[in-house]
């Protein structure tokens, strides 16, 4: 058989299965994704837009555009794109872009049809959605910045080609962290006809001996195992049902990877106290990777606030972004916060009330991130001419907002009804997902921006601390709440 005639018997095999699956009209998965792209762009021209060209316009133009002209801004970019590329690994090894029904994969994917032919639709949908959101990024971007005066009408041009370029490599790094959980294609043994054959996947029966010709992403997609197809189509099952459910812990718990580091160590009794806190750090030691992510991220966080209060020529998109990644650094060392919230309900394991062990279990990364955050933010409005005394109490107000974000976002119960519908609606879960990000946001970055346009506001000081005091309170009474909740029950 040759390869022209095997790749026009897997088309007509394909086509033969989809017929029987969806009829003649064909899966609905592709106009299904399309529409979501179509939508997505709808809400970007209509929300995003606007908000993020007030944004710019609020800021220094001058210096933004300035900005635009330095090399430091191309840097900047490729940071920010790597980093994103390296997260998007990581997801690989948990989701892949590669994730076909579990029928699909029993009964057609170990067959010997070739494994890119049987896998591309699924390939070409997660391709397509990357693609698509770097391209709105790099439209919003340059069309805010057109918009707002800041640069010339060309930059959109420019601005769809690096989103375009930035989505690839994003989607490029998503599957190869799914492709590297199994293990490498064989060498194809030479054919006894002369021609090479194309690869159908893992050896089985009528399986074709692999080829290493075709472009990498075929060979990416080939090299992807039965077993871990089954593994990531079945956990991408639980993700989902998780998350229309509103139950978090499930969504962790299938997210979570297997804890390999630290098992020799020990976790000994303390007191009420201590024992919750060495509790929390021998977490940390057992999870590096979260506990060194979370101290960059809050890191860089810090020195942007600090930059923020040092001068009032910052962009105010600075604060916002910062009190953004301020507070997904400090969820990254919150994990033994919101395992505590998981047994809600239960037994406290060392007899401590729920509020305080709450309370707790806020000390080590608490007190990691105003560590962290005074020190960098600090140096940072040192450096570029402010006071490092004018920006320590924002900077600790700022931990204080977070801490009574964190508890918010742990324990932040199950998602609400209304009395004609008991099933959550999408929109509802994902603003009740978000309202914590959205409040802390909001709260962190506004007091900065504030501050720096009007330094002896006093009403502006005053505000600040009673939200920051309402945030810890709010975030100490949903512990309470939810653990009377779990009582009644």
């Amino acid at each position: 058989m040759t390869s022209a005639a095997s790749v026009a018997s897997d088309r007509e095999r394909l086509a033969d299965t989809v017929h029987v699956l969806h009829g003649p009209q064909g899966s609905p998965a592709r106009k299904e994704v399309a529409y979501a792209a179509y939508v997505a762009f709808i809400l970007v021209g209509l929300y995003g837009f606007p908000v993020l060209r007030a944004l710019v316009i609020a800021g220094d133009r001058g210096g933004m555009a300035d900005a635009l002209r330095s090399p430091w801004t191309v840097l900047f970019g490729l940071v920010v794109v790597a980093v994103v590329a390296v997260v998007a690994r990581e997801a690989g090894r948990v989701r892949g872009p590669v994730v076909a029904p579990v029928p699909w994969v029993d009964h057609v994917v170990v067959s010997s049809v070739d494994r890119w032919a049987a896998l591309r639709p699924w390939f070409g949908y997660s391709l397509f959605a990357v693609l698509a959101g770097g391209l709105m990024a790099g439209v919003l971007v340059g069309a805010s910045l057109w918009g707002a005066g800041v640069a010339p009408a060309w930059v959109a041009a420019p601005g769809v080609l690096l989103g375009l370029a930035a989505g690839g490599v994003v989607g490029a790094a998503w599957l190869v962290g799914q492709s590297r959980l199994s293990p490498p294609l064989p060498p194809a043994p030479p054919s006894t006809s002369g021609e090479k054959g194309t690869f159908s996947g893992a050896p089985g029966p009528g399986s074709r001996p692999p080829s290493a010709r075709g472009p990498w992403w075929q060979r990416e997609v080939r090299r992807l195992g039965i077993a871990d197809l089954r593994i990531q189509a079945a956990r991408s099952g639980r993700i989902v049902g998780g998350v229309q459910a509103g139950d978090l812990r499930s969504v962790r718990l299938e997210a979570a990877r297997p804890v390999t580091r630290g098992r020799a160590l020990r976790l000994r009794h303390r007191g009420p106290v201590l024992t919750l806190v060495a509790r929390d750090v021998l977490g940390l030691r057992r999870a590096p990777a979260s506990a060194v992510v979370g101290l960059l991220v809050t890191a860089a966080s810090a020195w942007a606030l600090g930059a923020t209060l040092a001068s009032d020529a910052v962009p105010p998109l600075v604060a916002f972004v910062a009190a953004l990644c301020s507070h997904l650094g400090f969820s990254a060392l919150s994990e033994g916060l919101r395992l505590e919230a998981d047994t809600m309900g239960t037994p406290a394991l060392f007899g401590s009330p729920p509020v305080r062990a709450a309370a707790t279990h806020l000390l080590v990364p608490g007190g990691l991130h105003l560590v962290l955050t005074t020190v960098v933010g600090c140096v940072a409005a040192t450096l570029l001419g402010g006071s490092a005394g004018g920006a320590l109490p924002w900077l600790v107000m700022a931990t204080i907002v977070l801490s009574g974000g964190m508890l918010l976002a742990a324990y932040r119960g199950r998602p609400p009804t209304s009395r004609f519908n008991a099933v959550p609606s999408a929109q509802g879960v994902l603003l009740w997902f978000a309202m914590p990000l959205i409040l802390d946001t909001l709260l962190v970055g506004g007091m900065v921006w504030g501050i720096t346009h009007w330094p002896t506001s006093g009403l502006l000081v005053i505000a600040s601390w009673v939200a920051a005091a309402v945030m810890v309170y709010a975030g100490l009474n949903r512990v309470q709440s939810e653990s009377l909740a779990h009582r009644d029950v």
